[in-house]
C-alpha cells in the first residue's frame, strides 16, 4: 500500500500555466478578455494555430461547393431540345463520313478519312417542321478567333425562313419569324454549348467556359456517343446518346473545375487572412490613445489578440457558408462576424478608461 501511495504522490498534474492557457482557449469562444489574456500570456504558436484555423474554416464550404460543380449541370434541370438535337446531328455526321478525333488534348476533324477544312463552320442541323432546332458547328479557330466565331454564331438567327446574321437596321417582311436555335461548337482545344428557349431569342443556359479536351481519352467522339444499343426505341436511344454527351461535358470540365477550385481557395484564403491581419492593425491603432491603458500593447500582441478573437467568427462563418453555400451571403458571413467582434473588442475591453 505504501508503494502505491508513493507512486500516486509522484504523479504530476497540469501546471498552473497550462491550466490557465486551456481555460483561455475555451473561454475565448465567447470572452474577449480571454482572447486578450491568452494573447499576452500564452505561447505565440497557439495564436498561430488560431490564425490558420480561422482562415481555413470559412473557406471550407466554398471549397466543397466548388468540387460539386460538373460540366453537364447546365442541362441538369432542362435541356431545351439539346437531347434530340445532339442525337440527330451526331447520327447524321457519323453516317456522312465525319470524324471528330481527340488526341493529346486536341480535336482533329475529318471527312471521309481526309482532314476536314472549311470556311463555313456550320456542318449539321436538327430540323423540326422545317424549322432549325439545333445547329452543330466545328472550327479550327482558337483564341480570339474562336471567341469572335461564338459572337458571330450568336447573331446568326432564323429570320423569315432562313439562317442569317440578324441586322436590326434591315427591313424584313411584316410578321416575319425570328428566333435563335440552340447550338454547339467544337473547336480544336475547347467546345461551347448555348441553349435557347424554343422559338425565341432568349438564351436559357450555356455550358461552362473551359470545356477542354485535355482530360478526354483518345478516340472519335461520334463513335463514342453513338455506341449505344441499336435496338433501343427512338426516345430511349436519344436519351442514351444524350447521356453520352453529358458524360463528355463532365469530363471536359474536370480541368477547369480544378483550376476554379484552386483560384477560389487562394482568393478567399487571401481575403480572410488579410481581414484578420487588418483587424490586428485596427486594434493596435485604436489602443494608441494617450488615455488608453492598453497603449502598451505591442503590434504583435494586438495581432495575436485578433488571431485568438477570429476563431468564433470563423466557426459562425463556416456555418453560414454551409447554409448559404450557393449565395454570396455564405461567403460574406465570416467578414460580417469578424467585423462585429472587432467592434465588440474595441468598444468593451480595449476602450479608453
Amino acid at each position: 500500500m505504501a508503494q502505491v501511495k508513493k507512486k500516486n504522490a509522484n504523479r504530476k498534474g497540469l501546471s498552473p500555466e497550462t491550466k490557465r492557457t486551456l481555460g483561455n482557449v475555451f473561454k475565448s469562444i465567447i470572452s474577449n478578455q480571454s482572447c486578450i489574456d491568452g494573447a499576452k500570456e500564452s505561447p505565440w504558436w497557439i495564436a498561430v494555430i488560431f490564425l490558420v484555423i480561422s482562415i481555413a474554416l470559412p473557406v471550407i464550404p466554398t471549397l466543397v461547393n466548388g468540387t460539386k460543380a460538373y460540366g453537364a449541370s447546365f442541362v441538369a434541370s432542362a435541356n431545351y431540345g439539346a437531347d434530340r438535337g445532339l442525337a440527330n446531328t451526331s447520327q447524321y455526321l457519323h453516317e456522312n463520313g465525319y470524324e471528330f478525333k481527340v488526341e493529346g488534348g486536341t480535336m482533329s476533324f475529318y471527312k471521309d478519312g481526309a482532314p476536314f477544312q472549311t470556311d463555313n463552320n456550320f456542318v449539321a442541323s436538327d430540323i423540326i417542321e422545317n424549322n432549325y432546332n439545333f445547329l452543330f458547328y466545328v472550327t479550327n479557330s482558337t483564341g480570339s478567333e474562336y471567341d469572335n466565331l461564338i459572337k458571330e454564331i450568336t447573331n446568326t438567327k432564323y429570320v423569315g425562313g432562313s439562317l442569317e446574321v440578324f441586322d436590326e437596321s434591315k427591313t424584313y417582311p411584316e410578321g416575319y419569324t425570328l428566333y435563335q436555335p440552340s447550338y454547339i461548337v467544337l473547336g480544336k482545344g475547347t467546345m461551347s454549348v448555348y441553349l435557347y428557349k424554343s422559338g425565341t431569342t432568349t438564351q436559357a443556359v450555356s455550358s461552362y467556359s473551359g470545356l477542354t479536351w485535355n482530360t478526354m481519352k483518345k478516340g472519335d467522339i461520334l463513335v463514342d456517343v453513338l455506341n449505344v444499343d441499336p435496338e433501343l426505341q427512338n426516345l430511349k436511344k436519344t436519351e442514351a446518346i444524350f447521356n453520352k454527351w453529358k458524360s463528355i461535358f463532365n469530363t471536359t470540365y474536370d480541368e477547369a473545375r480544378l483550376i476554379s477550385i484552386r483560384n477560389i481557395t487562394l482568393i478567399y484564403t487571401g481575403v480572410y487572412a488579410g481581414l484578420i491581419l487588418f483587424l490586428g492593425l485596427l486594434l493596435f491603432l485604436l489602443t494608441r490613445g494617450k488615455n488608453n491603458v492598453f497603449r502598451s500593447l505591442s503590434f504583435f500582441t494586438c495581432q495575436k489578440i485578433a488571431w485568438w478573437a477570429s476563431f468564433t467568427p470563423a466557426v459562425l462563418g463556416m456555418i453560414v457558408g454551409w447554409i448559404f453555400s450557393t449565395n454570396v451571403i455564405g461567403q460574406m458571413g465570416f467578414i460580417v462576424f469578424v467585423s462585429l467582434r472587432a467592434m465588440w473588442l474595441s468598444m468593451r475591453q480595449l476602450r479608453p478608461m
